[in-house]
């Protein structure tokens, strides 16, 4: 069973089958891929979310990639309908909230995170 721990807290999620062929997949060009919001199947059911980016997606399913408070890579094929693109205001927030309290400065210095130029 896949796993990862976030704020944590550890979490066992499942990888759905995105019920395609590899044929049916389409990808986002690398470097941009869409930053998004997914809810993560979990093993004991429910969901958790977590901010993810959106690599791949065919007609059901999207391919997210997020990472843990360790910093490995996850990725999993999400139903398209548990995924939401994220402004990158709300990018920011988050990357602010995760990124060590020491060094907050170095990346945003004066600036509040999530007040970005539209």
């Amino acid at each position: 069973m896949a796993s990862f721990t976030l704020d944590g807290k550890a979490y066992e999620y499942l990888r759905p089958d995105p019920g395609h062929s590899a044929e049916d997949a389409r990808s986002w060009e690398y470097g941009n891929y869409p930053k998004a919001m997914a809810s993560i199947p979990l093993a004991g059911g429910g969901t958790v979310d977590v901010y993810a980016v959106a690599e791949r997606w065919n007609p059901s399913h999207i391919l997210v990639s997020w990472g843990d408070d360790e910093d490995h890579a996850h990725w999993a094929w999400i139903p398209a309908g548990n995924v939401r693109r994220v402004t990158a205001s709300e990018w920011d927030i988050e990357e602010y909230r995760r990124c060590p309290e020491k060094l907050r400065h170095i990346r945003w210095a004066d600036r509040l995170p999530g007040f970005l130029p539209v």
